[in-house]
């Protein structure tokens, strides 16, 4: 089944991303798409399908069945099933749309399905992207790895990828998805599009304990655990802080048996899910993040707290590397822990002028890879790169 495409009107492009608004704030992916829909609307209509809940919610949020609109795209939603989101093969049978755009090679609600109905013809086969979002990062794949490779080795024997496009925020990105499928019809680059956060008035502290923040969700990639364990061989007076939604009700009981061995000088706090509007109120009482991350294809964290001035202690499985040379933070391997937490020491000695130049750092990178990234731009090429290879394809 093809769709032919209309080149009067805007091309539109259909997302469909497990979470987004409303119930979802704190997902990274729903951020770049929307900066994404506000900076090209003005050449493509974008829409979005997503769930009608949070990931482990019991109801919906929103109503189903319509588009809404949400200022810079229309989102629709539908109800999770044990066989995909309800309703989806409907909307991509009968609405219209130039392009489509998958997230998370693993999503069982949308990716999955979609996948499966382009290939047996039930829905049109328009150019389509896949955005994998750091699941063929090594960290990531090391987790339920015999559940994934089996569905690797499934898509590739059924030909599921071979006319899709696959995308990566970086060439780094690029790398890894290559390895895990070096037989997709195509690679493209386009960083996430996101904006400069203005930080909120910054609480000093007098009471000479050093504050640390993880933000994220509570999950085995996200290494919450890794980080309590750094924090119980810490010597100084920290206070850590932990934001975050509830992924894993197994590894988050984990954690908290290792909070309750944490020596005297180290506090830990959960503090729950964050909206993304509130990121800038808590990282103002933050001086470090703490994320030692198994993995990210951008790190939305890392970015939030950079641009709201505060330095970051992350492991080396992100993009953002060199982060001492910046004086914006430390990026370090998770084979020494004790590196870490002697880090934190260190961190907890240095004097004012110190966490003032890191705080200043922390901005100036944040800044220099807004400038540098151009991520509308190549956001731009993505797209229109797509849809002239299909016009030129059908014009053959």
């Amino acid at each position: 089944m093809t769709v032919k495409i209309e080149h009067e009107r805007s091309p539109i492009v259909l997302t469909l991303i497990g979470a987004f608004w409303p119930g979802s704030d704190s997902s990274g992916p729903n951020l770049s798409f929307r900066g994404m829909a506000e900076a090209l609307g003005g050449e493509f209509k974008f829409r979005q399908v997503s769930r009608d809940r949070p990931f482990g919610a019991a109801g919906p949020l929103v109503e189903k069945g319509k588009w809404i609109n949400r200022g810079s795209l229309e989102a629709r939603y539908c109800p999770p099933t044990l066989l995909g989101a309800e309703g989806l093969a409907k909307i991509l049978r009968n609405e219209a749309y130039d392009v489509l755009v998958l997230n998370g090679f693993y999503d069982q609600d949308f990716t999955i399905p979609t996948l499966i109905m382009r290939k047996i013809g039930h829905v049109p086969r328009v150019p389509t992207i896949l955005s994998p979002r750091g699941e063929f990062a090594a960290g990531a794949m090391s987790l339920k790895s015999g559940r994934k490779s089996g569905w690797r080795a499934l898509a590739r024997r059924t030909g599921l990828l071979a006319d899709l496009w696959l995308h990566g925020t970086s060439e780094a990105e690029i790398e890894d998805i290559r390895r895990a499928f070096p037989w997709a019809r195509g690679y493209l680059v386009a960083p996430n599009v996101r904006e400069l956060i203005d930080p909120a008035p910054r609480e000093p502290q007098t009471d000479g304990v050093k504050r640390l923040a993880f933000v994220g969700r509570i999950s085995r990639v996200k290494n919450l655990d890794y980080a309590l364990k750094v924090l119980t061989e810490v010597k100084g007076r920290v206070a850590f802080d932990i934001y975050g939604p509830v992924e894993d009700a197994g590894y988050w009981a984990h954690c908290q048996k290792i909070i309750a061995s944490t020596p005297p000088n180290v506090t830990v706090a959960y503090k729950g899910e964050i909206a993304n509007a509130a990121v800038p109120g808590a990282l103002a009482t933050a001086d470090l993040l703490f994320l030692p991350t198994k993995g990210e294809n951008f790190g939305h964290a890392i970015f939030e707290a950079l641009s709201c001035g505060v330095p970051v202690l992350i492991a080396n499985t992100t993009p953002w590397r060199g982060l001492a040379a910046l004086s914006a933070g430390w990026d370090l391997p998770l084979t020494d822990p004790a590196e870490f937490s002697g880090l934190i020491d260190q961190f907890v000695a240095m004097g004012a002028d110190q966490h003032t130049a890191l705080r200043e750092g922390a901005r100036r990178l944040a800044k220099q890879s807004i400038l540098d990234g151009d991520a509308a731009g190549k956001a731009r090429t993505m797209l229109r790169s797509v849809l002239t290879i299909q016009r030129n394809g059908a014009a053959a």
